[in-house]
Formats: C-alpha cells, structure tokens, sequence
C-alpha cells in the first residue's frame, strides 16, 4: 500500500519513523469489552475517544487525537471502500508510533534545553525550497496542501528542526569516516570494473563459438534432423526437457525479436536464426490461433501461437559501475553510520523510558 507519512522534512524526523518499534515496547490489551469478540486483537474496533492508545513517561495519546490524524490521511489518500478498513489500521499504528518516537525524542530534546534559532529555521526551510521546486510548489503552499492542516505541518516541521538538533548534538557530531574506509571502497568499484573489463574481452570469441554452434544445429534442421531431439540435446532453455516446446502464447510474452519472428513464420517450419539478449534461437511454430472478437458471453481473445525453440545462451557485455569520488564516498558512509547511531541512540531512549500501546504490532 502507497501510504502519505507525517510530515517530515529533516533527518531526524525522517530517522525516527525509520526505527523499529521492537519488543521493548509493551504492549497492553486495549478494552474491547463492547466489541465483537472476532475483533478483540483489532485496536480500530474500540469506540471510546478517551482511551489511551499509546503513553511515553506518562504522556498520553488519547484515541480520539488519533483519530483526527488517521481520518485526515485517509480523506487525503482516496482509499477504495473496500481497502479502508485495512488503511485505516496501518494509520492508526503509524500515528501512534509517530507520536511515540516524537514524544520521547522531544521529551529529551527538553532535557537538554534544544533550541531552535531562526539561522536553524531558514536553513531547513531552504532546503525544503529547493526540494519542492521540481513539484513547481512553495513552501507555503506545501504547509497549506498538508492533510493535517497547515498549523499541525508547521508544528510538524518546527518540532522537526528540535529533533535534528537533539540528533546532531548527541549523535551526528561525533560521526567521522576514516580516509582508509574511503579509499577501500573506490578500490573495490576499480578492482570490479577491471573484472568486468577482462570479461567481457572474451566474449566476442565466445559469442562467434554459440554462432557457429546455433548455425550448425540449423544445418542439421534443414537436413531433416528432428527439431525436439536437437533442442533435447542442446538447447539452454528448460523448455528442452519437453524438446523446446513453449506451449501456447500471445503478443506481449516474450521479447519483441522472438515474438516478431514467430508470428511471421509458416506453421512446420523452422524460421532463420534470432538474436535476443538471451542468446541465439531457432523457431518452430506448431499451430496458430486468429484473434476473435467478443460474441454473446464470449470474450475476445487475441491471436495466438504455439511454437518450440532451441536457446544457445551467450553472455552479454556488462557495462562498468561509475568509479564514486572521494566526496561522494565519504557521504554515502556517513548516512549509513548516521543511520545505524541514530538507531542506536533511539534504542538508547528507548530503553530508559515506559512505553506502553494497545497496538501489536508497529510499522518499521
């Protein structure tokens, strides 16, 4: 399911959806006492606006906030009738593990008095310009057009630029990438591409031998040779156990080449050698089908052919991998021990704090 997240326009607010909600968060049964028992395990089939969904140190969701959220996201995503129910539960979970990953991020965001300066804000802010701009959007406009409305995306964004602070303060700052580690991975990409290189030198020697291969097979055909016998014996194709036999088939299922080729030839005969990027095939159509059109209950049906081959394989030229530069090398890196820190400090906050939910399970 294509869902719309929170808003989220930085790093940490990002990160902090990414994070799995893992065992150490407990889980509590919600009341379900005025439910269907088939709907015990389902939090959505609970009716009370009051009931807490999900508490951070004593902070809590109550259902009907929740509501509010997971309403607006559905309204804005225009879910089939028939899909609601099942959005409508993965909204609920991801608004509640939202609120607590904002909760407690924010909660130690106060601890440390985090603050944010309009230096911080114009920063993000342009970075969200530049961002939008492909969608031919302002930032106002992206505020406005939020389904939870332009006050909730605001306070999104600035509880956003909080959380980055906290993040690259505790977590970010102290990340550095090792000018080894760098140089190790552009000479991976180089030793990879002088392999690649070496490879594909031998493959005009080799693809002449499957030419000279298929060209002699064809020669056997033509001398009365029987075709499932041949494809048996040689072809690459594990249609070769049933002596090349693809059954039957319409335009669209195989790659163009063959297809084109099948549909032109005589029905018995076996047509001239045809080249894909699988290698070199010989074709034997068995039986053809004209298209039909609909009558009465019947529908149409498209024109069809039956037809067997021989397959030999032959590799194709595998194109070099861009060598990265050091910059590009060392941001790539970076993310990625950002990403593993970040969870690390999450699960850190995690650990030290009293999660509870009436949710099984949360999104990762």
């Amino acid at each position: 399911m294509k869902c719309a997240t929170l808003i989220s326009t930085t790093l940490a607010s990002t990160l902090m959806f990414v994070v799995g909600c893992k065992k150490d968060v407990e889980t509590k049964p919600a009341d379900t006492s005025a439910a269907p028992a088939a709907a015990a395990t389902t939090p959505a089939a609970v009716t009370d606006p009051n009931e807490v969904v999900a508490s951070v140190n004593g902070t809590k969701y109550i259902r009907k906030d929740m509501e509010k959220v997971v309403n607006a996201l559905l309204k804005a995503q225009n879910i089939p009738a028939e899909q609601q129910a099942e959005a409508k539960q993965y909204f609920e979970q991801r608004a509640a593990y939202s609120f607590i990953m904002k909760t407690l991020l924010l909660g130690e965001s106060k601890k440390q008095s985090i603050t944010v300066t309009e230096a911080d804000r114009k920063v993000q802010l342009d970075k969200m310009t530049d961002a939008l701009k492909a969608q031919n959007k302002t930032v106002d406009q992206y505020f406005k057009e939020s389904p939870l409305g332009e006050t909730a995306a605001r306070a999104e964004f600035e509880d956003g630029l909080i959380i980055d602070k906290l993040i690259q303060k505790n977590v970010l700052a102290d990340i550095k990438i090792d000018a080894a580690d760098v140089k190790k991975a552009i000479a991976e990409v180089e030793k990879s591409n002088a392999e690649i290189a070496d490879k594909n030198k031998g493959l005009d020697t080799a693809k002449a031998e499957k030419k000279a291969k298929i060209e002699g097979i064809k020669k056997q055909l033509d001398g009365g040779a029987d075709f499932a016998e041949l494809a048996k014996a040689n072809s690459d194709c594990p249609s070769s156990q049933k002596g090349g036999d693809l059954g039957e088939f319409t335009r669209g299922n195989m790659v163009k080449p063959f297809e084109d080729a099948a549909f032109s030839q005589e029905i018995g005969k076996v047509g001239d050698i045809v080249e894909t990027q699988f290698g070199y095939h010989l074709i034997k159509v068995t039986a053809k089908k004209p298209a039909q059109e609909a009558k009465g209950d019947t529908p149409a049906k498209p024109e069809a052919v039956t037809a067997s081959h021989i397959l030999i394989k032959t590799d194709q030229v595998q194109q070099p991998k861009p060598v990265p530069t050091a910059e590009q090398v060392e941001a790539q890196l970076k993310q990625e021990k950002s990403r593993e820190a970040v969870q690390k400090y999450i699960e850190g906050l995690k650990a030290a704090a009293k999660i509870e939910t009436v949710f099984k399970e949360m999104p990762m």
